[in-house]
Order: structure tokens, then sequence, then C-alpha cells
């Protein structure tokens, strides 16, 4: 399968956080991703319009929390357009998105700079985006 994710030059980039050593590298994660990410996952006003052959679409906040907590770096946020809002991860000094199709899909501009840096804890205070990111927990450990 195509790599389609913003940094795959990094993708051989290992995890910091000891785990699963089927998931040791970006590209590790990301091939799993695309399995695990589902309807449910999705952000809830991105459900409705979710389908299987755009599965980034919606899971930027708990993908970029997940990239966080294996592979360490931060978590930044932009603005694209139409007013939304879209995280990513920045690793080693270089900007890292597995959610990035979503945009390309459909000719959305992405620009990483200005970007602001969140808090871990900032992403993931909302109690569904836990639920969410804990579904995306069970869903890769089924796929893996």
């Amino acid at each position: 399968m195509k790599r389609r994710y913003y940094g795959e030059e990094y993708g051989q980039t290992q995890r910091k956080k000891p785990g699963n050593p089927k998931l040791q590298t970006l590209d590790d994660l990301y091939q799993v991703l695309r399995t695990a990410w589902c309807k449910e996952t999705a952000y809830p006003s991105c459900q409705a319009e979710w389908v299987p052959n755009d599965p980034s679409y919606g899971q930027c906040a708990i993908t970029a929390m997940l990239v966080y907590d294996m592979f360490g770096g931060s978590i930044h946020r932009i603005r694209v357009d139409g007013g939304g809002t879209h995280y990513f991860n920045k690793i080693n000094g270089h900007y890292i998105d597995l959610t990035i199709e979503q945009f390309d899909l459909y000719n959305i501009p992405v620009s990483y700079e200005p970007n602001e840096e969140m808090a871990r804890k900032y992403c993931g205070k909302n109690a569904d985006t836990q639920k969410r990111y804990q579904l995306l927990l069970k869903r890769i450990t089924e796929v893996i």
C-alpha cells in the first residue's frame, strides 16, 4: 500500500515508548491505522460523512495524541480553509501528519505554519475525544 501521509520520508522513525513489536515505526502505525480508523473514531460532526475509502477523515486529534504517546515530540494545531482546526505532530524537528489524506482527496490546501503547539492534556480533555481515543486503541489491538 502506498503511504499517504505528510512526513512519510521519516516513516522509519522509531517509537520512544516500548510497546507491541508490530508497531515500532511511524510506517507501522500508519498501516495499522488505515484499518483501525472507523466511523465511530471520527470526530462527531464528521461521522455522518465518513466513508472507508477516506479513513483519515475526522481522525486528526486522536491520531495526533496517539503519535505523541508513542513517539514523543509535540502536538500542533492549525486552522484550515472553511474554519475548522487540524491537529498533527512534530517529531525531531519534522512535521508528521498521518491524517493529511483527508485534505488531499478534496484538494484542500494545508499549511503547517503558522501553528500553535497544544498540550496533550488539552487535546484529551473532552470526554468524547477520550472515548474515541480509547476505541482507536482497542481497534488497533484487534488489527494487530
